[in-house]
């Protein structure tokens, strides 16, 4: 298990950015629960089910996170040809190559002294970012570090499959952190088991197992006629709900163990919002006091992935955190599968809140692929 104690960083600023897009309540999908009322009303409050929002089509992880970055640094007084170094955590890069820390490097313009790379991680996402972003200031190689972490959950909606219809959203993060001597240590613990890769995977589009017609055209039922196909995402719920309950109490003792803290002292811990069951139901086994955790952001706002534990001390927070500081704990777990949490202070900075933001001028698809056409067909090789 990765164990670390970074100095000397803080944070100045986060922006938090979900499209304006609502696709639905949870009380317009009667026909997910077999047109019964009382069984929509038990899932509800169980699981937490809510408001949902996605990108359109066209609209991307890169779009979502130009744009929380814009109103970041529009917020704060660090200037953007300041930043060193720029950090995307996604699952849903614009492209296979190149990273798409490039693409939005060349959208913000920034100064070809900053370095940019990508990190593909999916549910302990922000925390992973945090842990490597923070360890570039640390280290003494940056002093400004732009962190920016978002997914879009593009395969969404899907009709015909309640296990991944009811929980995701799309949204993104931009964070800035900063060298600070004076900043208090963070403290992070992170850890993986690989062997169970398949119980939240994309089966097909990578190298491994590449996108044919057959894939394309293929759909499959599932044992309670969910339909799934091979180029989505495929989330066995049973499995991961096991790990995160065998696995996620034990590390959060440990977690408070290495940095010397009882859970008295943490003033709020932000869960992964993986589903209202799952947050309670790690707050119980933990004896977490109510007011140090929230299930509400879920509800309203659904599980994004990468940047939900995030989305939920933001959420929760928001403007309280200009003038206010607290020892926050954010506890990530998911894909991987892994597993990532650090314990930090935070606070009088900027922070956005959760903003909606309305996009416009969209390129469609089939823009693209005329602009790909005639940009490849004019190619004359170079020699002219």
């Amino acid at each position: 298990m990765a164990e670390s104690i970074l100095q000397n960083v803080c944070v100045e600023g986060i922006s938090f950015i979900i499209p304006d897009n609502k696709i639905y309540n949870v009380d317009d999908q009667l026909h997910f629960f077999d047109n019964n009322p009382k069984k929509l009303s038990r899932a509800k409050k169980m699981m937490g089910y809510g408001t949902r929002y996605l990108s359109p089509e066209g609209l991307t992880s890169v779009d979502l996170c130009e744009q929380a970055i814009l109103d970041l640094f529009n917020n704060i007084d660090t200037k953007l040809e300041e930043v060193e170094a720029l950090v995307f955590i996604s699952q849903m890069p614009d492209y296979k190559i190149p990273a798409s820390a490039c693409v939005l490097h060349g959208k913000l313009n920034l100064p070809s002294t900053c370095a940019t790379f990508d990190i593909n991680q999916g549910c302990t996402g922000y925390v992973y970012g945090l842990w490597n972003a923070s360890s570039l200031i640390s280290s003494g190689a940056c002093k400004n570090v732009l962190l920016v972490v978002s997914d879009t959950m593009a395969d969404l909606p899907n009709l015909h499959n309640k296990t991944r219809n009811l929980v995701f959203s799309s949204g993104s993060c931009a964070t800035l952190l900063k060298y600070d001597s004076n900043a208090n240590n963070m403290y992070f613990l992170l850890g993986s088991n690989g062997k169970k890769y398949e119980s939240l995977i994309v089966p097909a589009g990578g190298e491994r197992f590449l996108v044919s017609q057959d894939v394309l055209n293929t759909v499959v039922k599932d044992r309670n006629s969910q339909e799934w196909l091979l180029n989505h995402a495929f989330m066995d719920g049973l499995s991961v709900f096991d790990f995160i309950i065998d696995t996620i109490p034990g590390h959060i003792k440990d977690l408070l163990s290495f940095a010397n803290m009882s859970k008295e002292q943490v003033d709020f811990f932000a869960f992964h919002q993986a589903n209202k069951h799952i947050v309670e139901t790690l707050a119980q086994y933990m004896d977490i006091p109510a007011n140090k955790y929230s299930s509400d952001t879920f509800v309203q706002y659904g599980n994004m992935s990468s940047v939900s534990c995030i989305s939920n001390l933001v959420d929760t927070y928001g403007n309280v955190l200009h003038n206010t500081k607290i020892k926050s704990a954010l506890i990530s777990y998911g894909v991987g599968l892994s597993w990532a949490s650090v314990i930090l202070d935070i606070g009088n900075i900027y922070c956005s809140g959760i903003k909606f933001h309305t996009f416009k001028n969209i390129v469609s698809q089939q823009d693209l692929f005329k602009y790909w056409e005639d940009k490849i067909s004019s190619y004359d090789g170079g020699g002219n």
